[in-house]
């Protein structure tokens, strides 16, 4: 009897559902490192190749490829600095000589003014004028700076101020009669507009204008 008891238990510990369940989890554990076994992925194994199959020499290669496309990078981002540094310096220095060289040139007015009157002064005098006028005449030239055309050019808005309209039959509408203050340039670029007296059609041809349109 004791002995049937004993058989009964240990076939209910055998069946238990812990015991079941351990063995379960067992068989599925050893089936799952059957089926998928510890690999690395297809990714990281192609690279460790390539990594392994690059000699020492071919990795110094491509370390120094590398270090050369970085460096041509930093040199042409240097070099447009170096541009932008050149450009914005010259534009400076520009503004600052076309300033100074406006405020000259009414000293020039001045003196090309008494250059033209009649007035015959002692010729000491006159020698001293004259060595000043040409000392600044030069100095205009050395820094490029000319006169506009004057009487006869095409009146042109960008480069003259009207002071006065005069109407005329020897010029057409729009041209230059006199100059009151002379324009000048510094290459193609205005740095002061010259005030001028222009053409406009004389009275008789409006009025023959006017009696035709009626």
């Amino acid at each position: 009897m004791k002995a049937k008891l004993g058989n009964m238990s240990k076939t209910r510990e055998k069946d238990s559902p812990e015991t079941e369940f351990k063995n379960t989890e067992e068989e599925f554990t050893e089936s799952a490192e059957k089926v998928i076994p510890d690999a690395p992925s297809q990714e990281n194994q192609t690279a460790a190749e390539e990594v392994e199959s690059l000699t020492p020499e071919e990795e110094a290669r491509k370390e120094a490829a590398e270090w050369r496309d970085k460096y041509l990078r930093r040199f042409a981002e240097f070099e447009n600095f170096r541009k932008r540094q050149r450009q914005e310096s010259e534009m400076l220095g520009q503004i600052v000589r076309e300033s100074m060289i406006v405020s000259l040139l009414t000293v020039k007015d001045d003196f090309d003014r008494m250059m033209q009157n009649d007035v015959k002064p002692d010729e000491t005098f006159l020698k001293g004028v004259e060595l000043i006028h040409n000392k600044l005449n030069a100095f205009f030239e050395q820094h490029k700076v000319k006169v506009m055309e004057g009487r006869g050019a095409e009146f042109d808005p960008d480069r003259h101020d009207a002071l006065m309209m005069q109407p005329t039959e020897d010029f057409p509408a729009g041209t230059v009669l006199d100059v009151i203050t002379p324009g000048y340039l510094i290459g193609d670029r205005v740095i002061r507009h010259a005030q001028v007296v222009v053409s406009a059609e004389p009275e008789s041809d409006k009025n023959s204008e006017t009696s035709e349109e009626a």
